[in-house]
């Protein structure tokens, strides 16, 4: 469709030009178009997107003048501009268009050229753009083939950050090459919303599932999925949640788990001030764990005085135990032992600060065992909203360990694990240190090698540590504070679109991948499936032999 001309009263060039947009015609913000030039006798098309579109009288100079031309006093034309910033040229000819050179939107496959979709070996649907075309995104970005790893920023509540973490898990899930070697785990932080993915969404409106469509994809809830719930205080077998069902299970770990993989440590991951005396006794206790797996039998964990420590509550009094004895005797063998050179004062304060962090973990490490088996699920959601921060600190930390672990021994990428974790700045911050900031380093610069691919969402980019940022290849954005959008972090928005971002509304975002030139302002439909109770549609069973009465 011709949408106008190449503006030859406005400079042209190989990067920019304007659009005179005809009369009767509509051009709008991030629309796509493309021109046809002659070029020193080659054929060459540009292609670009649109980044500012204006109206103005032509002819009245003056603010009265426009008060008259409402009138018809005054005839005068009204002008209808459109910039355009180029994204790319074929061939590669790096010279500008001519003025007047007719302009047409970008439809069919001129639009999947502007977006560069004919070049991507494998893409996947991330949304639609305003006039209901699919955005596409390179795949091997995601997956770790060329690239890795996603950064969602944006306002909470407002922003639909974990929203759109889950579309695009889904539509991994649902449509790359790879998704029977693809497994999903999500982090639920807020609420009990994510706890019911797995059934339809009775609300979702007509109009959402012709999208879902449009996209190729069905729109239905996640399949495969087992919920991880921590073990309810009163009844310790049973989940601490409303659903109680086959599909919803209680994790935790035995004393054993917490001995071999030095997890005393994500007990202490809260980075407190003042920590810096004390980790020399958590690598000593950490340590100390460790050497009594191979003194003791299998599935138990005995000290060298043969005594059963089978849970937190043992550990802290077996402590206390040895404090005290190095009080009553300065060459007690018990203390050092567990504590080693430490001075009792850093005894005391380790004591203290493991006693209180005891209080939000101890019901997670128990007899017995119950793993999360996420290779057992295609999507394996974690619940932790419910726990106190260092209680989400320590599972968040012990899962992420664990899973790079596995990864590592096998040293091979699949089946590959796409993480999905919101709050990201407090697991990995900009400033300061812990032991679940390692990991997910660790992740954001190994993990691509090894198929961990981490979805991390967060209300600021620029409070994150700048390495997980740096090394995620699609960024994503929902509507953000005008102050934290001037940060480096956001440097990728060109043009308009800082100023943009401050203004989108629910389920819109920006989002740039290294594929394309310009960041894509992308819409995505409501969730397919239930985010909270009341939207669960009831599952009606019909007996096989029904009718034949």
């Amino acid at each position: 469709m011709r949408l106008g001309i190449v503006l030859g009263t406005k400079p042209i060039s190989p990067l920019e030009f304007w659009v005179g947009v005809e009369e009767g015609k509509v051009v709008q913000l991030d629309d796509f178009v493309c021109v046809e030039s002659s070029i020193g006798g080659l054929r060459v098309k540009f292609y670009g997107v649109v980044s500012e579109v204006n109206k103005f009288l032509e002819g009245a100079d003056y603010v009265y003048d426009a008060h008259l031309v409402s009138q018809g006093v005054i005839p005068v034309n009204i002008a209808y501009t459109a910039k355009v910033n180029i994204t790319r040229i074929e061939p590669e000819v790096f010279a500008p268009p001519n003025p007047g050179d007719t302009v047409y939107k970008a439809v069919g496959m001129d639009f999947e050229k502007a977006l560069y979709y004919d070049q991507m070996k494998e893409k996947i649907p991330a949304g639609m753009d305003r006039n209901g075309n699919t955005v596409y995104v390179n795949y091997h970005f995601i997956n770790g083939v060329e690239g890795a790893h996603v950064s969602i920023s944006g306002m909470s509540g407002i922003a639909t950050k974990t929203s759109y973490a889950l579309f695009l898990l889904y539509s991994i899930l649902e449509t790359a090459r790879d998704r029977d070697r693809v497994h999903g785990i999500v982090f639920n932080v807020k609420g009990k919303d994510l706890l019911w993915l797995d059934k339809k969404n009775k609300v979702l409106d007509e109009d959402s599932k012709k999208v879902y469509k449009k996209m190729g994809l069905e729109p239905q809830p996640f399949k495969n999925v087992t919920f991880y719930v921590p073990p309810s205080t009163h009844s310790p077998n049973l989940p601490d949640c409303e659903r109680v069902d086959e599909r919803v299970v209680p994790f935790y770990w035995s004393m054993r788990e917490f001995a071999e993989e030095g997890l005393i440590r994500f007990m202490f991951a809260e980075g407190e001030e003042g920590m810096s005396n004390i980790h020399y006794v958590i690598d000593r206790i950490a340590n100390k764990l460790y050497g009594l797996t191979h003194s003791s039998p299998p599935s138990r964990l005995i000290d060298d005085y043969g005594k059963d420590i089978s849970s937190l509550k043992d550990l802290e009094d077996f402590l206390e135990e040895a404090i005290k004895d190095k009080e009553q005797n300065k060459n007690s063998e018990l203390y050092r032992n567990w504590f080693g050179d430490a001075h009792l004062q850093t005894a005391y304060a380790f004591l203290r600060r493991f006693s209180r962090a005891r209080q939000y973990v101890g019901r997670l490490v128990r007899e017995g065992s119950s793993p999360i088996r996420w290779e057992d699920n295609r999507l394996s959601v974690v619940d932790i909203s419910g726990l106190h921060s260092i209680g989400k600190m320590f599972v968040v930390g012990t899962l992420l360990k664990r899973i790079f672990k596995e990864k590592e021994n096998r040293g091979k990428p699949y089946p590959k694990i796409f993480v999905v974790l919101d709050e990201l700045n407090k697991y990995a911050p900009k400033d300061g240190w812990s032991p679940i900031k390692d990991v997910v380093l660790d992740i954001a610069e190994r993990g691509r090698s090894l198929g961990v691919i981490l979805i991390g969402a967060q209300q600021t980019a620029s409070e994150v540590e700048k390495r997980v940022v740096a090394n995620s290849a699609l960024k994503v954005l929902g509507r953000m504070d005008s102050s934290e959008v001037l940060s480096k972090e956001y440097e990728f928005l060109t043009g308009n679109f800082k100023h943009r971002a401050i203004m989108l509304k629910k389920g819109t975002m920006i989002m740039y991948q290294p594929d394309i030139p310009s960041p894509l302002v992308v819409r995505f439909p409501k969730p397919a499936w239930a985010t909270r109770p009341q939207e669960v549609e009831e599952e009606v069973h019909v007996p096989e032999d029904f009718g034949n009465f």
